[in-house]
């Protein structure tokens, strides 16, 4: 062989070596790269959206669940609730407004299905009207919540902000180190839990001032429960009389004791 000709397989074979190496770089740059971390789980979240919700909660609740990834949160009506569709939704918010229209505009049809879907492990949320939805108090409350409502003939007491104190078990429900919050309060129920309860009411949050509608009684609300969980079921019922959803500070109580609910809602 002479030495042209080996010159020339030389370079033939440099030339199929670089081919070769432009090709393997060619296939590793189209693999996809895996995530360091998979996305969480998105979690079902029906708001109500029907006859007595109202206010600023509803959209502010939108805007922080729509932050946080592993949420899909989902207006829902009274009528889609009558018709069993709680089935697609692991937790049911109430927010604030009118506590009677929201229970009246469900029916007791709708009432029972909101019963049924936390029976069955699902996480109910009320605030401040749907805070006294969730109560035992009324014809037309849902009886989920082992709790009356004190001076009902007085529940306008008026809107500010309160001081809160989150109790040892609201701490670790809400991953909040510090006891001290203050929330917005607007007409919120003030509570008092049934001793006799078949299931334990866990105040998570007690007020540590009042508002007083002028000419009624003072010193009915500190020391009662702001906050307030129980088990009903497989899952769990949650009172909220104040708004921390509207409040700066706290927008992040809500988020939070959904996912410790959920994550004993399982357990159990």
């Amino acid at each position: 062989m002479t030495e042209a000709l080996r010159d020339k397989q030389r370079k033939r074979f440099m030339q199929a070596k670089l081919l070769l190496t432009a090709a393997i770089t060619l296939m590793l740059l189209t693999v996809p790269v895996a995530h360091a971390e998979e996305k969480k789980p998105t979690v079902a979240v029906a708001l109500y959206d029907g006859p007595g919700a109202g206010g600023d909660g509803p959209k502010m609740l939108e805007e922080k669940f729509h932050a946080d990834t592993e949420f899909r949160i989902t207006r829902i009506k009274a009528e889609e609730i009558r018709a069993g569709k709680l089935k697609n939704f692991k937790v049911l918010i109430v927010p604030g407004g009118t506590g009677s229209n929201e229970g009246n505009a469900l029916g007791e049809d709708g009432r029972e299905q909101v019963r049924k879907f936390v029976n069955e492990g699902g996480v109910y949320v009320g605030i401040c009207a749907g805070c006294f939805l969730a109560s035992c108090q009324y014809k037309w409350s849902l009886h989920i919540l082992p709790v009356t409502v004190v001076d009902t003939p007085n529940w306008e007491r008026g809107r500010g902000v309160l001081k809160l104190e989150l109790t040892g078990d609201g701490k670790e429900w809400t991953g909040r180190k510090e006891a001290d919050v203050k929330s917005i309060y607007h007409n919120g129920p003030v509570l008092k839990m049934m001793p006799d309860a078949k299931e334990k009411v866990i105040p998570l949050a007690v007020y540590r001032e009042e508002m007083t509608r002028k000419g009624a009684k003072e010193g009915l609300m500190a020391g009662t429960p702001a906050m307030a969980a129980a088990r009903y079921g497989k899952g769990w019922a949650i009172g909220v009389s104040p708004h921390p959803e509207q409040t700066a500070d706290v927008k992040d109580l809500v988020p939070n004791v959904i996912r410790k609910a959920l994550t004993d809602a399982i357990m159990r």
